[in-house]
C-alpha cells in the first residue's frame, strides 16, 4: 500500500512538472507573438513621430518573434516527450534525473535575449526622445 502510494506520488510529480513546461511553453510563445505584433505597430506608424530616429525596417524582430514561438513550440514537444519517458522510468523503478531539457532551454533563451538587447540597443541608440 505504502509503495503504491509512492508511485502515485512520483507520478502526479511527473504530471505537474509536465504541466509546468506546457506553461512555460506557452509563455515563450506568447512573448515572441508579443514581439511580431510590437513589430509591425512600430514599423506602421508615421515617421513623423520618430524624429532623427533610426528605426529598422528589416523585419528581423519578426524573425526573433518567431523564432521564440518555434522555440516555445519546441518546448511542448519536448517537454511531452521528457514526461512520457519519464512515465516509463518511473514505473519501471529506474528513474534517473536529468536536466538536459533545462540547459539547452536556458541556453537558448539566453543567446535570444542577448539578440534581442543587442538589437534593442542599436535600435535606440540614435534615438531623439523629443517629439
Amino acid at each position: 500500500m505504502e509503495n503504491n502510494k509512492k508511485m502515485i506520488n512520483e507520478q502526479m510529480s511527473n504530471e505537474r512538472t509536465f504541466l509546468s513546461w506546457i506553461r512555460t511553453g506557452i509563455g515563450i510563445m506568447v512573448f515572441g507573438f508579443v514581439i511580431v505584433k510590437f513589430s509591425l505597430f512600430v514599423n506602421q506608424l508615421p515617421a513623423a513621430f520618430f524624429k532623427d530616429s533610426n528605426i529598422p525596417k528589416n523585419g528581423f524582430t519578426i524573425i526573433i518573434g518567431i523564432a521564440l514561438v518555434l522555440t516555445g513550440a519546441l518546448t511542448i514537444v519536448l517537454s511531452y516527450l521528457k514526461y512520457k519517458q519519464t512515465h516509463k522510468l518511473l514505473q519501471k523503478g529506474e528513474y534517473l534525473y536529468s536536466t538536459l531539457l533545462l540547459t539547452v532551454l536556458t541556453v537558448v533563451i539566453f543567446l535570444m535575449s542577448i539578440i534581442i538587447i543587442t538589437y534593442l540597443a542599436i535600435a535606440a541608440y540614435p534615438f531623439n526622445f523629443s517629439i
